[in-house]
Protein backbone atom coordinates (compact mmCIF):
# COMPACT_ATOMS: atom_id res chain seq x y z
CA UNK A 1 0.00 0.00 0.00
CA UNK A 2 1.27 3.53 -0.78
CA UNK A 3 0.02 6.03 1.99
CA UNK A 4 -1.90 5.57 5.28
CA UNK A 5 -3.10 8.56 6.78
CA UNK A 6 -3.83 8.51 10.66
CA UNK A 7 -6.12 11.04 11.88
CA UNK A 8 -6.42 10.92 16.09
CA UNK A 9 -9.40 12.31 16.98
CA UNK A 10 -11.17 13.62 20.29
CA UNK A 11 -14.56 14.75 20.74
CA UNK A 12 -14.94 16.00 17.15
CA UNK A 13 -18.40 15.34 16.35
CA UNK A 14 -19.27 18.51 14.53
CA UNK A 15 -15.65 19.27 12.45
CA UNK A 16 -14.54 15.41 12.02
CA UNK A 17 -16.86 14.25 9.05
CA UNK A 18 -16.30 17.75 6.91
CA UNK A 19 -12.54 16.50 6.87
CA UNK A 20 -12.93 13.04 6.38
CA UNK A 21 -14.74 13.93 3.24
CA UNK A 22 -11.79 16.46 2.14
CA UNK A 23 -9.42 14.22 2.33
CA UNK A 24 -10.67 10.79 0.86
CA UNK A 25 -11.50 12.61 -1.94
CA UNK A 26 -8.31 14.14 -2.31
CA UNK A 27 -6.71 10.76 -1.12
CA UNK A 28 -8.64 9.21 -3.59
CA UNK A 29 -7.70 11.49 -6.57
CA UNK A 30 -3.82 11.27 -6.18
CA UNK A 31 -3.77 7.55 -4.70
CA UNK A 32 -7.00 6.14 -6.61
CA UNK A 33 -7.82 3.37 -3.85
CA UNK A 34 -3.87 2.70 -3.07
CA UNK A 35 -4.18 3.93 0.46
CA UNK A 36 -5.86 4.05 3.64
CA UNK A 37 -6.82 6.07 6.59
CA UNK A 38 -7.08 5.17 9.99
CA UNK A 39 -9.66 6.88 12.16
CA UNK A 40 -8.37 6.81 16.14
CA UNK A 41 -10.52 7.55 18.95
CA UNK A 42 -9.06 8.30 21.95
CA UNK A 43 -10.80 7.94 24.63
CA UNK A 44 -13.97 10.15 23.36
CA UNK A 45 -17.29 11.54 25.06
CA UNK A 46 -19.70 12.50 22.44
CA UNK A 47 -21.09 11.34 18.75
CA UNK A 48 -17.34 10.87 17.23
CA UNK A 49 -17.22 7.45 17.11
CA UNK A 50 -21.31 7.60 15.31
CA UNK A 51 -19.80 9.86 12.65
CA UNK A 52 -16.86 7.56 11.90
CA UNK A 53 -18.58 4.78 11.70
CA UNK A 54 -21.19 5.82 9.22
CA UNK A 55 -18.63 7.51 7.30
CA UNK A 56 -16.56 4.31 7.28
CA UNK A 57 -19.34 1.52 6.95
CA UNK A 58 -19.15 1.63 2.92
CA UNK A 59 -15.34 1.97 2.68
CA UNK A 60 -12.84 -1.25 3.31
CA UNK A 61 -9.77 1.05 2.84
CA UNK A 62 -10.78 3.47 6.36
CA UNK A 63 -10.23 1.55 9.34
CA UNK A 64 -11.30 2.83 12.90
CA UNK A 65 -9.36 2.39 16.17
CA UNK A 66 -11.60 3.35 19.33
CA UNK A 67 -10.00 3.33 22.83
CA UNK A 68 -12.54 4.17 26.12
CA UNK A 69 -10.12 5.89 28.20
CA UNK A 70 -7.25 8.48 27.28
CA UNK A 71 -3.89 8.10 25.50
CA UNK A 72 -3.07 10.93 24.91
CA UNK A 73 -1.90 12.13 21.43
CA UNK A 74 1.37 9.97 21.03
CA UNK A 75 -0.43 6.91 22.75
CA UNK A 76 -2.64 7.10 20.50
CA UNK A 77 -0.74 7.61 17.54
CA UNK A 78 1.83 4.96 18.14
CA UNK A 79 -0.88 2.55 18.53
CA UNK A 80 -2.13 3.29 15.02
CA UNK A 81 1.80 3.54 13.71
CA UNK A 82 1.23 -0.28 14.49
CA UNK A 83 -1.49 -1.31 12.18
CA UNK A 84 -0.71 1.46 9.36
CA UNK A 85 0.14 -0.32 6.06
CA UNK A 86 1.59 2.18 4.01
CA UNK A 87 5.03 2.80 2.41
CA UNK A 88 4.70 6.70 3.64
CA UNK A 89 2.87 7.44 6.84
CA UNK A 90 1.28 10.99 7.96
CA UNK A 91 -1.21 12.03 10.37
CA UNK A 92 -3.06 15.35 10.02
CA UNK A 93 -5.33 17.25 12.44
CA UNK A 94 -9.38 15.89 12.81
CA UNK A 95 -10.20 19.18 12.59
CA UNK A 96 -8.92 20.05 9.13
CA UNK A 97 -6.93 22.67 9.90
CA UNK A 98 -4.93 21.55 7.14
CA UNK A 99 -6.38 21.95 4.28
CA UNK A 100 -6.23 18.59 2.18
CA UNK A 101 -4.59 19.98 -0.95
CA UNK A 102 -1.75 21.42 0.94
CA UNK A 103 -1.23 17.78 2.42
CA UNK A 104 -1.18 16.59 -0.51
CA UNK A 105 1.58 18.85 -1.40
CA UNK A 106 3.36 17.71 1.41
CA UNK A 107 2.68 14.05 0.23
CA UNK A 108 4.43 14.79 -2.75
CA UNK A 109 7.62 16.64 -1.63
CA UNK A 110 9.11 13.86 0.19
CA UNK A 111 9.46 11.84 -2.60
CA UNK A 112 12.00 14.67 -3.82
CA UNK A 113 14.42 12.91 -1.53
CA UNK A 114 13.34 13.48 1.89
CA UNK A 115 12.59 10.92 4.90
CA UNK A 116 10.18 13.22 6.78
CA UNK A 117 8.01 16.40 5.27
CA UNK A 118 7.03 18.77 7.92
CA UNK A 119 4.04 21.47 7.43
CA UNK A 120 5.03 24.64 9.04
CA UNK A 121 2.58 27.54 10.18
CA UNK A 122 5.89 29.53 11.47
CA UNK A 123 8.01 29.98 8.14
CA UNK A 124 7.82 33.40 6.08
CA UNK A 125 6.12 31.46 3.14
CA UNK A 126 3.52 29.98 5.23
CA UNK A 127 -0.23 31.35 5.03
CA UNK A 128 -2.21 31.36 8.21
CA UNK A 129 -5.53 32.90 6.93
CA UNK A 130 -7.38 32.64 10.70
CA UNK A 131 -4.73 33.13 12.90
CA UNK A 132 -4.79 31.78 16.51
CA UNK A 133 -5.35 33.28 19.60
CA UNK A 134 -2.53 36.04 20.55
CA UNK A 135 -1.76 33.72 23.71
CA UNK A 136 -1.78 30.55 22.12
CA UNK A 137 0.47 32.39 19.10
CA UNK A 138 2.89 33.45 22.03
CA UNK A 139 2.74 30.08 23.22
CA UNK A 140 4.02 27.91 20.26
CA UNK A 141 6.79 30.73 19.85
CA UNK A 142 8.03 30.50 23.00
CA UNK A 143 7.71 26.39 23.25
CA UNK A 144 9.77 25.92 19.26
CA UNK A 145 12.10 28.25 20.54
CA UNK A 146 13.08 26.78 23.71
CA UNK A 147 12.75 23.04 21.80
CA UNK A 148 15.08 24.37 19.11
CA UNK A 149 17.66 25.30 21.82
CA UNK A 150 17.67 22.33 23.79
CA UNK A 151 17.84 20.04 21.11
CA UNK A 152 19.43 22.09 18.19
CA UNK A 153 16.66 20.99 15.94
CA UNK A 154 16.21 23.52 13.14
CA UNK A 155 12.58 23.55 12.86
CA UNK A 156 10.33 26.74 13.32
CA UNK A 157 7.18 24.73 14.29
CA UNK A 158 7.43 21.38 15.54
CA UNK A 159 3.49 21.14 16.34
CA UNK A 160 1.87 21.84 13.32
CA UNK A 161 -0.73 18.07 12.84
CA UNK A 162 0.16 18.12 9.16
CA UNK A 163 3.19 15.66 8.83
CA UNK A 164 4.41 12.67 6.03
CA UNK A 165 7.59 9.90 7.08
CA UNK A 166 8.70 7.01 5.02
CA UNK A 167 7.67 3.80 6.97
CA UNK A 168 11.02 2.95 7.72
CA UNK A 169 11.76 6.21 9.97
CA UNK A 170 8.34 5.06 12.00
CA UNK A 171 9.44 2.13 12.24
CA UNK A 172 13.36 2.81 13.69
CA UNK A 173 11.76 5.62 15.84
CA UNK A 174 8.84 3.52 17.72
CA UNK A 175 10.74 1.70 19.68
CA UNK A 176 12.85 4.92 21.67
CA UNK A 177 9.59 6.84 22.35
CA UNK A 178 8.49 7.28 25.92
CA UNK A 179 6.34 10.24 25.65
CA UNK A 180 2.67 10.16 25.24
CA UNK A 181 1.25 13.60 25.47
CA UNK A 182 1.82 16.44 22.90
CA UNK A 183 5.56 16.43 22.95
CA UNK A 184 5.37 13.43 21.42
CA UNK A 185 6.24 15.32 18.01
CA UNK A 186 9.22 16.82 19.46
CA UNK A 187 10.28 13.16 20.73
CA UNK A 188 9.48 11.44 17.03
CA UNK A 189 11.55 14.71 15.02
CA UNK A 190 14.12 14.37 17.72
CA UNK A 191 15.04 10.51 16.99
CA UNK A 192 14.02 10.74 13.41
CA UNK A 193 17.28 13.76 13.32
CA UNK A 194 19.45 12.13 15.42
CA UNK A 195 19.32 8.20 13.35
CA UNK A 196 20.49 10.68 10.35
CA UNK A 197 16.79 10.68 8.53
CA UNK A 198 16.68 13.77 6.18
CA UNK A 199 14.04 16.02 7.29
CA UNK A 200 12.43 18.65 5.79
CA UNK A 201 9.79 22.06 6.80
CA UNK A 202 7.66 23.18 4.57
CA UNK A 203 5.19 26.70 4.32
CA UNK A 204 1.44 25.55 3.99
CA UNK A 205 -1.84 27.14 3.97
CA UNK A 206 -2.98 26.59 7.51
CA UNK A 207 -6.73 28.45 9.85
CA UNK A 208 -6.68 28.29 13.13
CA UNK A 209 -10.29 26.33 14.07
CA UNK A 210 -12.58 27.79 16.47
CA UNK A 211 -13.77 25.32 19.82
CA UNK A 212 -10.08 24.41 20.08
CA UNK A 213 -10.07 20.94 22.81
CA UNK A 214 -6.73 21.81 24.15
CA UNK A 215 -6.39 22.83 27.99
CA UNK A 216 -3.82 25.09 27.76
CA UNK A 217 -3.73 25.07 31.71
CA UNK A 218 -3.25 21.67 31.80
CA UNK A 219 -1.32 20.94 28.63
CA UNK A 220 0.85 23.67 28.26
CA UNK A 221 3.14 22.71 31.63
CA UNK A 222 2.60 19.31 30.95
CA UNK A 223 4.64 19.45 27.76
CA UNK A 224 7.34 21.94 28.98
CA UNK A 225 7.44 19.21 31.69
CA UNK A 226 8.05 15.93 29.04
CA UNK A 227 10.38 18.22 26.88
CA UNK A 228 12.41 18.90 29.84
CA UNK A 229 12.44 14.95 30.71
CA UNK A 230 13.22 14.21 27.35
CA UNK A 231 16.21 16.64 27.24
CA UNK A 232 17.60 14.89 30.78
CA UNK A 233 17.35 11.51 28.88
CA UNK A 234 19.09 12.63 25.82
CA UNK A 235 22.11 13.97 28.30
CA UNK A 236 22.27 10.80 30.24
CA UNK A 237 21.95 8.26 27.29
CA UNK A 238 24.36 9.66 24.75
Amino acid sequence: MKFSLIIPAYNEEKRILRTLNEYYAALKATFNEDFEIIIEMDGCTDRTPQVVRNFAQDKENVKILEFPKRLGKGGGLLQAFKVAKGEIIGFTDADGSTPAKEYIRLIRTINKGYDVIIGSRWLPESKVTIPQPLIRRILSRGFNLLVRLLFNLNIRDTQCGAKVFRREVIESAIPYIKIGGFAFDVELLYIAKTMGFKIKEEPIEWHNEKESKLNLKSVVPRMFIDIIKLRIRTIRFR
